[in-house]
């Protein structure tokens, strides 16, 4: 099992480099940059003025060179400064000559959709199984059908319709909950319960809204495969043997259930930042899918990278958690890894 953890840390690297080579000059085929975006903004930029802002971000130079002195940063996990106009670092907090820390701005924004997105993930997974078994073992009944129209419902509803809805509703009509940002004013004049209720009250819309596409696809899988296990012959064995229908279902067909669930779990990790776009940037939160809508409009090419070889990096990663989550739950996958 070691080895083939080795190999496959290893086997990351080119992969990590392939995938940003391609996301490298895919960002550069977009037309403009962050020098058309800064005089756009200044009608007295002259063309001079353009052409020193390409040299001092090395957007003069050829694609590749561009592409290997970028390399040789990430080498060193530096991942270099915004093109915006505060030139705060992209990855973690630095320091100066004279000794003033910048705060990075993918440090800033990480925990952020990470909190957001890993309770979404929790709750999603905990109610899909919840309702899958529950369909599954009603099938044909009041309960798989009043789940299933649930699930179809959530298909159907854009998520950012469902936001702005929610947010007119709650928020402008009601005054029930806050509609943007994690804090509310004079947050850190409060005691911690407040701030833990405020926080709370903040995440309530969001982590909904993050649940919404998630629940109703995973809660269907769980029905489908639930359905199909409980048609095969261990499961009738075992109720032969006289084992109660709560441990049939529960301990037999829900365990092989879940197996290929471990996949889709591997696979929502590069999601946490993928997924976010929309809800960070119509909550007005700053994490990292709001960090990077506003770079693409940017042209901001060193946070772009940035948060690219990130999600690359959580790909990568979780694809090995999916393959290690199958070894630990088959002994026979288990056994051909070993061997």
């Amino acid at each position: 099992m070691l080895n083939y953890l080795i190999k496959r840390l290893l086997w990351m690297i080119p992969m990590l480099i392939g995938i940003s080579l391609i996301s490298f000059f895919i960002m550069h085929l977009a037309p403009g940059d962050i020098t058309a975006s800064e005089s756009a903004f200044n009608p007295k930029a002259s063309e001079e003025s353009r052409q020193k802002l390409r040299a001092l971000y090395n957007l003069d130079k050829p694609l590749m060179t561009q592409y290997s002195l970028w390399l040789k940063r990430i080498v060193k996990l530096d991942f270099g400064n915004s093109f915006a106009s505060h030139q705060r670092p992209v990855l973690w907090e630095t320091k100066d000559a004279k000794g003033n820390i910048s705060k990075g701005m993918i440090q800033d924004a990480l925990p952020i959709t990470l909190m957001i997105n890993l309770i979404g993930l929790l709750i999603i997974f905990a109610l899909s199984i919840f309702l899958g078994v529950v369909s599954a073992v009603n099938q044909n009944r009041w309960p798989d059908r009043l789940i299933t129209i649930i699930v179809f419902v959530g298909f159907a509803v854009p998520g950012f319709w469902l936001a702005l809805l929610l947010m007119y509703w709650t928020g402008v009509t009601h005054s029930w909950l806050p509609i943007s940002g994690l804090h509310s004013a004079g947050f850190e004049k409060m005691s911690h319960f407040a701030q833990y209720v405020d926080l709370f009250k903040h995440l309530i819309l969001p982590v909904s809204i993050s649940c919404l596409g998630g629940l109703a696809s995973i809660s269907l899988y769980v029905r489908n495969g639930m359905l199909d296990v409980l048609q095969q012959d261990f499961i009738t064995t075992a109720r032969a043997k006289g084992l109660s229908e709560n441990k049939v279902i529960y301990r037999h067909a829900l365990r092989n259930t879940l197996l290929p669930l471990i996949t889709i779990i591997g696979l929502s990790i590069p999601g946490l930042i993928g997924g976010s776009v929309i809800g960070e940037s119509i909550f007005a939160i700053s994490g990292m899918g709001k960090l990077f809508f506003d770079a693409v409009l940017m042209r901001d090419f060193p946070v772009v990278m940035g948060i690219l070889t990130i999600g690359s990096v959580l790909t990568l990663f979780g694809n090995l958690i999916a393959d290690i989550g199958y070894a630990w739950a088959d002994p026979r996958i288990r056994r051909g890894i070993s061997n």
